[in-house]
């Protein structure tokens, strides 16, 4: 057990990431009576660029850069995420530690209050606010004719966005996971289940990150680990690593496990089979590269591993690497920013 009596942790500034921050904080002080986790706020690339799609960016570490920089400096001794935000290449010198129990990984669609539409009924004139292109590519391909439209800022600026008077959004695209953080569960006008979307990679669990050669940290954050969402989580990453992806990239993955009882085994029953569906869309949904795959995982990280990697492998062997260097090369026209007025087919595609 460590000997600092003072434990900063770093962390983003927006009300998400203070959030699963003092989740953190207070897991540690429960487990560690005698020591303070004072927080270190801090901004990053991707807060201080609101104004721009995170397609536009050009960088996976968006969200991570200038909090690894601060881990470096020694400045704090930890860093929460949300791991979706955390490039599938840690950077030398760093190691995610801990990965808390996952939440809910599923997308959900939000309305304005008392207003409701089921998306297969989505098309011409409707507006769907996301400023992710896994989800605006997925969502192009199951409404045809929607418009997607860039949508920046913090949960409540996006709610802001979709609730005021002049609003264009049909509805907004979000994480149920950061909804439910910040205790906006009753804005969730309907949860996306797999076969409608898949969720980003990581979506739903926090990391926390800290430096590899940290012996003390590691052990005092040790009892965070839950060992069934590492094992998800690890295979997600897998795919995600061999196909170069990142926050920038639409590659939707869905994890689960398969026991013998039809249940979702405790810690100390991940040893049954684990099921990892993923796919890879152009950006106007209508070229698509999917596959899933079943593996024993036995509880190990390797096995889980592995998996994501067969995954990956049979996405590039149906065409997903193609699929990307056309996404990568378009990807700053996947949509419309806000307050262009611009309604019109850009490179082909009605956006």
């Amino acid at each position: 057990m460590t000997s600092r009596e003072t434990i900063p942790i770093g962390t983003r500034k927006s009300a998400l990431a203070i959030a699963q921050t003092v989740q953190v904080q207070s897991a540690l002080e429960k487990h560690n009576p005698t020591k303070s986790f004072p927080l270190l706020r801090m901004s990053t690339t991707g807060d201080n660029f609101q104004g721009q799609p995170l397609s536009s960016i050009g960088t996976t570490a968006v969200f991570t850069r200038e909090l690894e920089t601060a881990l470096e400096m020694k400045q704090c001794d930890l860093l929460v995420h949300s791991l979706k935000d955390v490039p599938t290449q840690i950077k030398p010198g760093f190691v995610i530690g801990a990965m808390l129990k996952r939440v809910e990984p599923n997308d959900v669609m939000v309305m304005r209050p008392g207003e409701f539409k089921e998306l297969k009924d989505f098309g011409k004139g409707d507006v769907v606010g996301t400023s992710s292109v896994r989800r605006a590519s997925q969502i192009r391909r199951l409404c045809p004719g929607v418009q997607v439209m860039d949508v920046r800022g913090n949960v409540n600026t996006r709610l802001s966005k979709l609730d005021a008077a002049d609003s264009p959004y049909t509805c907004l695209l979000l994480a149920a996971a950061g909804l439910l953080r910040l205790n906006f569960d009753e804005r969730i006008t309907a949860t996306l289940p797999p076969s409608v979307m898949l969720h980003a990679v990581g979506q739903g669990s926090i990391a926390i990150e800290c430096r590899s050669d940290d012996t003390e940290i590691l052990e005092l954050i040790k009892p965070l680990d839950h060992l069934p969402t590492r094992l998800r989580c690890e295979a997600e990453r897998s795919v995600m690593r061999i196909l170069e992806g990142g926050c920038s990239v639409p590659i939707g993955v869905w994890t689960e496990f398969v026991h013998s009882s039809g249940t979702e085994p405790t810690e100390a029953e991940s040893v049954g089979q684990l099921r990892l569906k993923a796919l890879v869309s152009s950006l106007d949904g209508t070229e698509i590269a999917e596959t899933e795959a079943v593996a024993d995982v036995n509880g190990s990280v390797e096995l889980a591993v592995e998996l994501g990697q067969t995954v990956a492998n049979q996405l590039l062997a149906k065409g997903a690497d193609r699929i990307l260097t056309k996404v990568l090369r378009d990807r700053n026209t996947t949509l419309v920013p806000t307050g262009t007025g611009e309604e019109k087919t850009i490179k082909g595609w009605e956006v």
